[in-house]
């Protein structure tokens, strides 16, 4: 009696006294998988074929055994004593079991063909339910970077909060510590990111800082290979060190563009609805949030070449904005770059740490009469400043002019347009943090700094990335 036999509301076969010393029979007692039950009768009846050869293949050791014994009754080793009772008469057990065995054939075929019956109309009735979209548990877990590149069909949600579980001092739950010393480690890319600027900042001279700039691009880290943005295997932000293989494509799309513009206006908008409602006790608060600056800019680039010098790139910038116009022209001159590559957004970021040397008034109108410009570039721009994160953001249009020739000879003055995102962190607060380090006087100044320069960075990339899912 088994399992399948009680869920089946079968009885076990009747057994006779005789019956408990003969072979092991075949009842018609078999286990039923759902493969077997879902398969048919076909299947199901090769199932049984199967579970017959092992019951034949059990049956032959008793063979083997009965044709040894009769083997070593020719009077070599055995005596016949073992193999024939006291009286001398065999036991006729064979003839007996055989009408027994009949009728539990038949009864077995009977119960059998009960069974596929059952199961025919079972499998025939109702189906096995399929999925046309495989369930959560049984979806393939893909990285936010493969989300751009491929077009899904399901939209992946989360339900993770954009607000931090800490701060430095304190949890949610009272019950909790943020770590075990009571203050929350940096997050690695944050040191990293420190750690370079700490480098490059111990080889300026005192004398140069005032005409260092850090700034950040965004922008796509490009392989050569291949022209597509790199893929390195990785599902979160990273510092990108093989800068030989690849090049930045500075710029954003200009609904990116225009929707972090809206971001930092929304954001305004929102600073100045509360300090209206609570005018009293934010009296001491700023009118304003962003000092927000438009500019209209024409950038001339010029190649200077003097002897026993190295080759200069002089940028002119022409104010538009006033008449007469206004010149000023400075010497940029590269000192490092760090490209920072975050698949899970939709823009990668490049930090550039540079000179900008003035070049004097007196000796730009001799740069513009002597020289032709090598790249000429129109910007118009909007800045916007936070003073307590020290970072300025500038939302620049950009546009090229290109000549090209009609079917006719005649020359087509055309302007190719791009949108650059760029912010700016206040190097001398940086630098100040920086000597607190090195004097050993605060340790953590000069990284809050950096991580907040890179918050800021990373809210405006969060938010374009936001668009793009929607």
């Amino acid at each position: 009696m088994n399992v399948g036999s009680i869920l089946n509301n079968d009885s076990p076969p009747n057994t006779t006294q005789g019956e408990k010393n003969s072979e092991p029979q075949d009842n018609g007692f078999h286990r039923h998988s759902l493969v077997n039950l879902l398969n048919g009768p076909d299947n199901d009846a090769e199932a049984k074929t199967n579970e017959q050869e092992p019951a034949k293949s059990s049956k032959q050791p008793e063979r083997q055994e009965s044709v040894s014994s009769s083997d070593n009754n020719d009077g070599r080793t055995n005596d016949k004593s073992q193999s024939e009772p006291l009286d001398g008469k065999k036991h006729d057990n064979e003839t007996e079991e055989r009408p027994s065995q009949d009728a539990a054939k038949a009864q077995t075929k009977k119960e059998e063909d009960d069974e596929l019956a059952r199961i025919s109309k079972l499998n025939s009735t109702k189906k096995p339910r399929r999925y046309s979209v495989p369930p959560i548990w049984a979806q393939e877990w893909k990285a936010p970077n493969q989300m751009f590149t491929e077009q899904t069909n399901q939209e992946v949600a989360t339900n993770l909060s954009n607000n931090p579980v800490f701060d430095r001092t304190s949890t949610v739950s009272v019950d909790l510590e943020c770590s075990i010393t009571g203050v929350i480690p940096p997050p690695s890319l944050t040191r990293t990111i420190a750690e370079w600027i700490y480098a490059n900042f111990t080889e300026i001279p005192t004398s140069q800082r005032k005409y260092v700039e850090l700034e950040l691009k965004f922008g796509t880290i490009m392989d050569k290979s291949t022209g597509n943005r790199i893929d390195v295997n990785v599902s979160t932000e990273c510092v990108y060190r093989d800068a030989s293989g690849v090049y930045f494509d500075m710029g954003v799309h200009e609904v990116g563009w225009g929707d972090m513009c809206h971001f930092l206006d929304e954001l305004e908008k929102k600073y100045q609805d509360e300090l209206r409602k609570n005018h009293f006790q934010n009296s001491n608060k700023p009118k304003r949030k962003f000092n927000v600056l438009e500019s209209d800019i024409t950038d001339s680039f010029y190649q200077i070449t003097n002897r026993n010098e190295q080759p200069k790139s002089i940028r002119v910038s022409k104010d538009n904005t006033l008449n007469p116009p206004r010149y000023l022209a400075i010497n940029k001159q590269r000192l490092s770059h760090l490209f920072i590559h975050n698949p899970s957004s939709m823009y990668d970021m490049r930090l550039s740490l540079s000179y900008e040397n003035p070049i004097p008034e007196s000796s730009i109108d001799s740069i513009i009469k002597k020289n032709t410009p090598s790249l000429i570039r129109l910007k118009k721009r909007t800045s916007y400043t936070h003073t307590p994160t020290v970072t300025r953001f500038d939302m620049t249009k950009v546009q090229l002019p290109r000549e090209s020739k009609s079917k006719g000879g005649k020359k087509i003055l055309e302007q190719d347009q791009s949108n650059e995102v760029e912010l700016e962190i206040d190097v001398n607060e940086l630098f100040s943090g920086f000597d607190k380090v090195k004097n050993g006087v605060d340790s953590i100044r000069f990284e809050e700094l950096v991580e907040i320069f890179m918050n800021n960075a990373r809210c405006l990339n969060n938010r374009v990335t936001k668009l793009a899912n929607r």
